[in-house]
């Protein structure tokens, strides 16, 4: 049996509360969602949240909420104290969502986010919204096993280059290129004229490539 993060009777003001924080952060106080979710996750205030602390689940309106988070991390907020209607924004269902997910999971919002980017979540909003919760959580559960990329296989595609076109600007076969996104062997150990060379092509420092 699922040992969820905290009492259910919690679950509906967790959920409100950081869909509010997340709608209000990025609608009105023009922070990138994703860095917002960050800024959540360094104040150290998702820690508490996702282990039920009343004070932030239950003790806080998501504009309180938000403004707590962008305050310790010394970002600005807003002025307005009430959220206009809009019914279900995408930034309020990735809130919701996401607290919904965290509690059903007993899973920390900082692994949650590594796997599950607010870029992911807003492409999710269209299929899933309307949709009861469990079907979030098959989605984000089945996102959460599949295998993170590799730093070099990030930053290559960021450049927008092949593995072919890699292998060519730096001297590294494309068969070492392939091991190394395929963790087959393990980049840590890789030769530092290996890593220099593909760095200085990824426009990226060597240790950016390391697991």
């Amino acid at each position: 049996m699922m040992t969820h993060a905290y009492d259910e009777i919690y679950l509906d003001d967790a959920m409100e509360t950081l869909g509010e924080a997340v709608e209000y952060a990025t609608l009105f106080c023009n922070i990138d969602g994703q860095e917002f979710l960050n800024l959540f996750i360094v104040s150290g205030i998702s820690e508490e949240f996702g282990k039920g602390n009343v004070k932030y689940i239950s003790g806080m309106s998501g504009i309180e909420l938000a403004r707590y988070v962008l305050e310790r991390c010394g970002k600005k907020s807003s002025d307005i104290s009430e959220l206009p209607y809009i019914d279900y924004p995408p930034e309020y269902w990735i809130g919701w969502i996401l607290a919904y997910y965290q509690w059903h999971t007993g899973k920390t919002f900082e692994n949650i986010c590594k796997k599950i980017s607010y870029e992911t979540l807003n492409n999710l909003y269209a299929v899933l919204h309307e949709a009861d919760p469990s079907k979030s959580v098959e989605v984000f559960n089945d996102i959460m096993k599949s295998k993170v990329e590799t730093n070099l296989a990030r930053l290559r595609k960021a450049k927008g280059l092949s593995q072919s076109q890699l292998a060519k600007f730096t001297d590294v076969s494309i068969r070492s290129i392939q091991l190394y996104e395929q963790r087959k062997t393990d980049i840590n150990k890789a030769q530092y004229n290996h890593l220099k060379a593909l760095a200085d092509v990824l426009g990226c420092k060597p240790e950016d490539l390391l697991e």
